[in-house]
C-alpha cells in the first residue's frame, strides 16, 4: 500500500485530471468508443451527436493526458484508447 508521504503533489493533480476525464459522460463515451476500435473526430461526432468542436477539445485534452494516442492517415488522425490504467478502470466499471 502506498502512504500518502510518498505521493507527490503533481502525481496527485495528475490522477485528478484522470478522474475529471471518466467523470464527464461525454468523455467516458469517447473512451468506450476508442477501446476496441480506432477512430476520428468526424466519427467520433456522429456517434455522440455532440460538436465536433467539443469533441475535438475533449480529444486534445485526454491525448495532453496520455490517455488517447494517434495515428495521421493523410489528412484524418485517427484516435485509440491506449492507456492501460483507463482500460482496466473501464472493464471494471462495464463488466
Amino acid at each position: 500500500m502506498i502512504s500518502f508521504e510518498e505521493i507527490t503533489e503533481r502525481e496527485l493533480l495528475k490522477k485528478s485530471e484522470l478522474l475529471k476525464v471518466l467523470g464527464h459522460p461525454e468523455r467516458l463515451a469517447i473512451l468506450l468508443l476508442t477501446y476496441k476500435e480506432e477512430m476520428c473526430v468526424r466519427e467520433l461526432t456522429e456517434a455522440l451527436q455532440i460538436s465536433q468542436p467539443r469533441v475535438s477539445q475533449y480529444v486534445g485534452l485526454m491525448k495532453k493526458l496520455g490517455i488517447l494516442s494517434f495515428r495521421k492517415d493523410g489528412t484524418k488522425v485517427i484516435y485509440r484508447l491506449s492507456n492501460s490504467v483507463v482500460k482496466e478502470i473501464l472493464d471494471i466499471l462495464f463488466v
